[in-house]
């Protein structure tokens, strides 16, 4: 699927698990679900012919700056764990994290990155760096492995194993990315109003 796709489903389904009625549990899901959900894809090199692999990773720190703005704006506590966590372990993970960012990178298109190997390593990072992200990051990554498991183009979901993985349901680029995308954009915005309607006195029931 293409990034903007993995970004709105990676967030949808980071918000399914979110605290309803807390900012700071919103902001830890969409960061982490948007960042989850496309971070596979870091061994696509941004270029004229892959400009959405730049677009989504361009969306995903416009959601992190507007996230944490808010956060910081309504003091939900997301910012200042952040500074409070200055250290060794914060320093580390955000280490490992760019340098499975930068393996990924030299490493052919769903091979490592679309890996259960690399997936651990990088929840190992988030866990160092920002352990609160941790399963909404999760979530994220695991949608991505999920619809690109859908294509017809294989992933090395056990890799190093050469042996790729896919059920060849549809094509990346085609009818099922846009309704993936519509799908995970309208169910986004419905979960972040139902979590964060408590907020503003608006009582939601299902069923």
């Amino acid at each position: 699927m293409m990034s903007k796709t993995h970004i709105a489903v990676g967030a949808a389904a980071a918000l399914a698990i979110a605290q309803t009625g807390s900012v700071e549990s919103c902001v830890l899901a969409i960061v982490g679900g948007s960042l989850g959900g496309i971070i596979a894809d870091c061994d696509i090199t941004p270029s004229k012919a892959h400009r959405d692999a730049l677009m989504g990773r361009l969306i995903v720190a416009g959601i992190a700056l507007a996230a944490f703005a808010i956060d910081y704006w309504y003091g939900a506590g997301v910012c200042n764990y952040l500074l409070e966590s200055l250290g060794a372990k914060l320093v580390g993970g955000i280490a490992v994290f760019v340098a499975l960012t930068f393996v990924g990178a030299h490493t052919d298109h769903r091979s490592f990155t679309h890996s259960l190997v690399a997936m651990m390593g990088f929840c190992v990072a988030v866990w160092l760096a920002f352990e609160p992200m941790l399963p909404f990051f999760v979530t994220g990554y695991a949608s991505h492995l999920v619809m690109d498991l859908t294509n017809y183009q294989p992933i090395k979901l056990l890799w190093p194993m050469k042996r790729g993985f896919g059920l060849g349901l549809c094509h990346a680029k085609r009818l099922a990315n846009s309704v993936m995308l519509i799908v995970g954009t309208v169910a986004t915005t419905l979960l972040l109003a139902y979590r964060l309607a408590p907020l503003f006195g608006i009582a939601i029931t299902i069923g």
